[in-house]
């Protein structure tokens, strides 16, 4: 019950006196008339009072006597909306009642705006398919050879939510591999020394909060479309939804690159975290003083047909991104013909750049097999005989050309086909036991929002 309840309501054996006292003592200029129970019986202002007194009246009746049965209340808790409704239409004070017609409330026009209750945060970002490039972003490629890849995000997504907690414990769920973590504090966070990835972000922002963390996601680990930096992308950005001092785009993809490369070990470039981070279709150039993201701007036209002509195909073969690209960084030191394929795959990229913003699909299309080509030569653990088959079979049912996403060695593999011929490039691969998947470009990248705790 509200203080405004208890000074404007009176029993119903009280008197009209005692309504007079009542009335008089508050600025509203009107009682409320409750039984023991607190059921709202009837409203009494200063005008019944006196309508009371001319018909010859006492003040030493009951108040039933001369209340308005005839009031309007609403439901305790109803919508602001409708309230302002009713104060726009000439009332000044409205008796907000329960379920069982009791008075738990009353609503004036000075009311409080609503208060402030627990939020949470919720984010995702969306996973990249890189047409030309990957390799080249490899830190110790561009650190002397300028390098650039063509990538472009697609509505696959992972998802964070942070729920913050009062007591400083740690919950973290990955919900795709059925596993959780629990931590009395962040200083006991921090002293595991073999952490998780999520762990490893946490470790990286070090928020000064308990948090309850879930991260889920709509695609296979292993898939090649670089999932792992879209969850690291989205768990960085549902820690900065609650920051005041907000990381821009940049540094959302640095802290992903911070925390996913460096301090959990998992080796490859940066492109993955830029295009999460930034999304749409973009050049990405990488020199050894800048990063720089180019974001593409396609006629509707262009970004449809393209759409239209593009199959995903889930080889259903994981891989691991880290241990090839290990490798790859390996084999490039031994041999200096390494740096060269690069240099041709960076110029391929930009020969695809001029393809794709003109509208040039099928060249677009034949320069996949091109970098599919040139992607096998970088090592020996990028395809294998399944893949080949695959592959050659794609191109068989019409395919122009196309390529394996992400490092290699399995993940998906990106068609480009004429529409018309689609369902054969689909039936050819579900003969070879792998799955097509459909998918949207997606224009934003990493977006987050904060919501009521409910």
């Amino acid at each position: 019950m509200s203080l405004l309840v208890q000074t404007l309501s009176i029993g119903a054996s009280q008197s009209i006196l005692d309504a007079v006292k009542c009335i008089e003592a508050g600025a509203l200029q009107i009682a409320f008339v409750v039984a023991e129970d607190m059921r709202l019986l009837g409203i009494v202002t200063n005008g019944d009072v006196r309508r009371h007194l001319l018909q010859g009246g006492m003040t030493d009746q009951p108040v039933t006597a001369c209340m308005n049965q005839e009031f309007r209340s609403v439901r305790f808790g109803v919508p602001r909306e409708e309230l302002l409704k009713a104060f726009d239409l000439g009332h000044n004070a409205l008796p907000g009642l329960d379920t069982e017609g009791r008075l738990v409330e009353v609503y004036t026009r000075q009311m409080a705006a609503s208060a402030e209750v627990p939020v949470l945060a919720r984010a995702r970002a969306p996973v990249r398919m890189s047409f030309c490039g990957g390799g080249a972003d490899l830190t110790y490629f561009f650190v002397d050879h300028p390098a650039a890849v063509l990538s472009c995000t697609v509505g696959l997504y992972a998802h964070a939510t942070l729920i913050p907690r009062d007591d400083g414990r740690i919950s973290i769920f990955a919900e795709d591999l059925g596993h959780e973590e629990h931590y009395n504090s962040l200083a006991e966070l921090l002293a595991v020394g073999d952490k998780s990835l999520l762990a490893t972000i946490v470790a990286v922002i070090k928020p000064k909060y308990g948090f309850d963390l879930y991260l889920r996601s709509d695609f296979p680990v292993g898939s090649g479309l670089g999932g792992s930096s879209a969850a690291t992308t989205a768990t960085i950005a549902v820690f900065n939804e609650l920051r005041q001092d907000r990381w821009n785009t940049y540094e959302i993809a640095e802290l992903a690159f911070q925390a996913e490369r460096l301090c959990f070990g998992i080796a490859g470039g940066w492109q993955d975290q830029y295009a999460s981070a930034f999304g749409g279709f973009n050049l990405i150039e990488f020199e050894n003083q800048r990063n720089l993201v180019h974001p593409i701007r396609l006629e509707d036209s262009i970004r449809n047909e393209l759409e239209s002509c593009l199959v995903l195909c889930d080889t259903g073969i994981s891989h691991d991104s880290g241990r090839l690209h290990e490798l790859q960084r390996q084999e490039m030191e031994a041999e200096s013909s390494q740096t060269e394929l690069l240099h041709s795959s960076v110029a391929l990229c930009r020969r695809m750049h001029h393809y794709l913003i003109r509208g040039e699909l099928q060249d677009f299309g034949r320069c996949l097999d091109e970098a599919w080509h040139l992607k096998k030569r970088f090592s020996s653990a990028i395809s294998h005989g399944r893949l080949d088959d695959i592959y050659s079979a794609a191109l068989a049912a019409g395919a122009l050309g196309g390529k394996l996403l992400g490092a290699g060695g399995g993940g998906f593999f990106l068609f480009y086909v004429q529409p018309q011929h689609r369902q054969r490039i689909v039936r050819a691969v579900r003969d070879l036991g792998c799955q097509t998947q459909n998918f949207r470009f997606e224009s934003s990248g990493v977006t987050s929002w904060r919501t009521k705790i409910q």
